[in-house]
């Protein structure tokens, strides 16, 4: 028994003893090696052993007031505590971190991550909310986007709360300079890369970045600055900027060139008078303003072209707004199609001439820096005469001179010859240009979309001796025609009350204007005085509306208007010069096309179509408008 009493207490002794020895802390290395959690080596290094002190009660950590949160500075300036000797540094959700630092020990790395994450917290709470700004957007949020663009640099516009293009082209620009996708779309990645403090100013150095894959944007990344004045001369990337945006909302067609020309100056001053601006063709801060905006109006089809040259056989919009250009200037009598045809082509080389420039029918920039300019040239400036540059005594293109009437010799021959061999002219081949060389040369012009005045001069013999030209409507009956055909038109009108005149066979003014009186009554376009296939059917039908039913009174027209009566007047404005297109509507291009009639004709400027107006509408002698 005293034998099991001995075992037991030396065996407590033994127990004892291995229970005090677990109690002693082994040095900081014995148990870390000296390292600091790995994750976080970056910021604190190795500690080196130092003798260990005795123990200390546990301190709880002191804490550091949190900094106040800066958008450029918010990581930078954050205070990182320190801990002292003999501390043991506490996490903010109470876990306590491996081991014990020694005095002189360097900051703890934990500690300071816990500051940042208080710090980070409350960067998060003053970051809006991760919902999507796109154009269109408004309110609020777009105002603190535009602020904090701003600040970085990316945006200069107004901070108005609205997400137009001038906000978008500055999104895509921090996308951009950030590493983004660009698509000028403020979501979720964009905004908390805006808020945050790394987020790279636009002025900061560039740096190799990773980019997401993203579709290529037509548009310059760079914030479009509205503080500038573009004019006639200016170049470089606010032009092509300027360029770009104009040719994006349709006023004007073709490439960039960052060039000012008057063809840039010419679309410019089309969007000024569309959104009521001063119509100067200069690009300042108001106009820019504007442009870059979201109630920027597009249009439907450009007014001039930049960086490209138009030739014969194009097909764009580019050449629409060279021919109306033309048109408006008196040397295309025929439609804006769109279609750079052998009649373009002589309109050029008439421009060409006229304006002292190479004639070689292409329109380059030159060409169209001129045609654009307020010192273009029109067609009735050079013969004073009102008939054209083609017109013009002693011009020479490509070898030919204006021909007209009284004229004789070889020249004259060829003419007659040519006429004769595509169906215009029935006379005999003399030489002397007379009237019925006129009616030839005038009904060919009339065909073929050329200036009707009855004179070859350059343009008409270029496209007749070409391989082009149109050949006469056999089944057409015009002015200077005679014959048997001409002769029941005439007998026909008479019986319907339209034609007072000898029933002689030949298509006189008299004959003319019984004819445009008969297309008005019964409905029929183009009303051009001309006996065409479709003003025939309906004359020799049995619905034809003979001109005793006619109704004396024009009905008033105006703004707003639609039907057969505005396309009735729109065709006589458009055959006189006065109008492009033929739609039907009454609309504003109408208005100022009858204002310009009543004008050239001494009636009063109202752009209404009223009695009086209608009236030398549809006479035998309305004033063209050129």
């Amino acid at each position: 028994m005293k034998k099991l009493l001995k075992g037991a207490a030396l065996a407590a002794c033994l127990l004892a003893c291995l229970l005090l020895t677990a109690c002693v802390v082994p040095p900081d290395d014995d148990l870390t090696g000296g390292v600091i959690d790995s994750e976080y080596q970056d910021v604190a290094p190795r500690i080196s052993p130092t003798p260990t002190p005795s123990p200390t009660p546990y301190r709880s950590e002191t804490k550091t007031p949190e900094p106040t949160v800066d958008w450029n500075s918010m990581w930078d300036n954050t205070p990182t505590p320190t801990i002292q000797p003999g501390q043991y540094p506490q996490a903010t959700d109470g876990s306590i971190s491996i081991g014990r630092v020694t005095p002189g020990a360097v900051t703890t790395t934990r500690a300071a991550t816990t500051t940042r994450a208080a710090t980070t917290t409350k960067a998060a709470a003053t970051t809006p909310a991760a919902t999507s700004l796109k154009l269109g957007s408004t309110g609020s949020e777009v105002r603190r986007l535009q602020t904090r663009l701003k600040e970085l640099g990316y945006y200069k516009g107004s901070v108005d709360g609205d997400f137009g293009e001038g906000t978008e082209t500055a999104v895509k620009a921090f996308q951009e300079r950030n590493g983004l996708t660009v698509d000028g779309k403020a979501g979720a990645y964009t905004l908390e890369k805006l808020y945050s403090s790394d987020a790279r100013r636009a002025s900061s150095s560039p740096t190799a970045t990773p980019r997401r894959t993203a579709t290529p944007t037509p548009r310059a990344t760079a914030v479009p600055d509205t503080d500038v004045y573009l004019e006639v001369g200016s170049t470089g990337s606010k032009v092509r900027v300027l360029q770009n945006r104009l040719i994006e909302l349709g006023w004007l067609d073709g490439e960039a060139d960052g060039s000012y020309g008057e063809a840039t100056a010419w679309a410019v001053m089309a969007f000024q008078k569309k959104h009521g601006l001063w119509e100067d063709g200069k690009a300042g801060p108001d106009t820019l303003t504007l442009l870059y905006s979201t109630r920027a109006a597009s249009s439907s089809s450009p007014v001039a072209s930049v960086g490209v040259t138009l030739r014969e056989g194009d097909s764009s919009d580019a050449v629409r707004a060279m021919q109306k250009r033309l048109k408006t200037l008196g040397y295309l009598s025929g439609s804006a199609d769109g279609a750079y045809g052998t009649a373009t082509k002589a309109a050029v080389i008439a421009f060409q001439t006229a304006n002292g420039l190479t004639a070689d029918g292409k329109a380059g920039m030159t060409t169209l820096n001129v045609l654009y300019s307020d010192d273009a040239k029109s067609a009735d400036s050079l013969s004073g005469s009102g008939n054209g540059a083609d017109s013009s005594t002693g011009v020479v293109v490509n070898g030919y001179t204006t021909l007209r009437e009284g004229d004789e010799g070889d020249a004259v021959k060829k003419l007659q010859r040519a006429l004769k061999n595509r169906g215009y002219y029935s006379g005999s081949i003399d030489g002397v240009y007379g009237t019925s060389t006129v009616a030839a040369v005038t009904a060919f012009q009339q065909r073929n979309g050329l200036t009707a005045d009855g004179k070859a001069g350059p343009s008409t013999q270029t496209v007749l001796y070409g391989g082009d030209a149109l050949d006469a409507d056999t089944e057409t009956l015009r002015p200077g025609d005679s014959g048997i055909d001409v002769r029941n038109m005439q007998y026909t009108l008479y019986e319907l009350g339209y034609y007072d005149g000898t029933v002689d066979g030949v298509y006189g003014d008299t004959t003319q204007d019984a004819v445009r009186a008969f297309q008005i009554r019964n409905g029929v376009t183009p009303v051009d005085g001309i006996a065409g296939k479709k003003t025939l059917s309906v004359l020799y039908s049995s619905k034809a509306i003979a001109a005793q039913a006619a109704v004396t009174e024009y009905q008033t027209l105006r703004k707003g208007d639609r039907g057969n009566s505005v396309v009735e007047m729109q065709d006589s404005l458009q055959q006189l010069g006065y109008l492009y297109d033929v739609t039907g509507y009454y609309d504003d291009a109408t208005v100022e096309a009858v204002k310009n009639f009543q004008r050239r004709n001494g009636l009063e400027v109202d752009g209404a179509a009223g009695q009086e107006t209608l009236r030398v509408l549809y006479s035998s002698s309305p004033v063209p408008a050129y």
